[in-house]
């Protein structure tokens, strides 16, 4: 299990990368079209604009995952003997994202800083403290908050698995539902308020996703029995969720949502990393691709989430400033900041692993 859960977090890192991929692709085929299109060109629904929202309702799947994998190795190791998890591990884990997340946080604050942008010391401390520095970086202050909510949350776990999956579910879906009058069009200023109240670091936007994988963890051998009984359904269901998830984002988006290029995990969104998550793990007889190459990543996960959005950013600015041609290619565009998105990542890593430096490898990227 372990490494089927080493190549599921490398499947969700290459998905993160592809998701914040398709994010660049539409602002430059509508925030950026000045730059190489006639302003009356309309990009909606061509080729590029469903290959874009295919490749972002295909990567949904990837935060689940990560908050599935963390979930489980809190479970393991709290081990069969303890009663919960000890607090002592709990900063351990805690000092294993914080210490990577502040190196890499004030790097870009500097960054914004030389380039004017100058919130003053409250804004950098609210920026810190939920992510703002990046809009990946939320993802460390909503893992923190529920590595502290663990030590209370595992002997629920353990003894009461299916109390703890419909409580933690239906909280999350409760929170799904807050996006959803907001993004049909309602004008209503409470509910307005609602869907803007509920910041994607708060624990309860993905709390099932890390108690399910706690639950998975505490009972393994009835989680398998359970996987393998629906594996054919959880693989299907994943495929059809695949278009559904489409038709259902563009049906909101069609509403006139202000926002609506800021994307929200929806309900059909859960059931589709449900049946990926579970897909991967069922068929844990079956030969998947690159299996080496993919456990690594796996393993690098933290460092490569940490730097890979920033990268392609400026990589998407510099062709913005020095060859805005490329923006009206995707074909083009997309494997650029795809493939920077990986490769500076992993060639940091290796670099500074090979050189005097590696002593600061784990304060750099965990």
């Amino acid at each position: 299990m372990t490494r089927r859960l080493l190549y599921l977090s490398g499947l969700a890192i290459l998905a993160v990368i592809l998701f914040h991929a398709a994010g660049i692709g539409f602002v430059a085929m509508f925030a950026w079209s000045h730059r190489y299109a006639p302003a009356t060109a309309d990009p909606g629904g061509s080729a590029s604009y469903w290959a874009l929202r295919g490749m972002e309702q295909v990567s949904v799947f990837s935060i689940p995952a990560f908050m599935f994998v963390s979930g489980y190795f809190t479970a393991f190791a709290t081990g069969r003997s303890r009663h919960t998890l000890g607090w002592d591990a709990v900063g351990a884990r805690i000092k294993y994202l914080l210490i990577p997340y502040t190196v890499w946080t004030l790097a870009l604050f500097a960054f914004a800083f030389i380039q004017g942008r100058r919130p003053g010391l409250d804004g950098y401390l609210v920026m810190y403290l939920t992510g703002g520095a990046s809009p990946a970086y939320y993802y460390v202050p909503l893992l923190i908050q529920l590595y502290l909510l663990a030590p209370f949350l595992i002997p629920v776990a353990r003894n009461r698995p299916l109390l703890l999956l419909v409580v933690t579910g239906l909280i999350q879906i409760a929170v799904q539902l807050t996006y959803y009058p907001a993004l049909l069009g309602a004008t209503d200023p409470a509910l307005l308020t609602l869907a803007g109240a509920i910041p994607k670091w708060l624990f309860i936007t993905r709390i099932f996703w890390f108690c399910a994988g706690m639950t998975a963890g505490f009972h393994l051998s009835g989680f398998k029995s359970l996987l393998s009984r629906y594996k054919w359904v959880l693989a299907s269901g994943a495929l059809l969720l695949i278009p559904l998830g489409m038709i259902e984002w563009e049906i909101l988006a069609a509403q006139h949502w202000p926002e609506w290029l800021a994307h929200h995990e929806t309900f059909l969104d859960t059931l589709y990393s449900i049946g990926v998550i579970g897909s991967v793990l069922a068929f844990s007889d079956a030969r998947l691709p690159l299996p080496g190459f993919m456990e690594d990543l796996g393993g690098k996960t933290y460092g490569i989430y940490l730097i890979h959005l920033p990268v392609m950013e400026s990589t998407a600015r510099a062709v913005y400033h020095f060859a805005p041609a490329l923006l009206g290619y995707q074909l083009v565009l997309q494997p650029l900041v795809i493939a920077v998105g990986l490769a500076v990542p992993l060639g940091l890593m290796a670099l500074v692993s090979r050189s005097p430096a590696s002593r600061y490898y784990r304060y750099l990227f965990g």
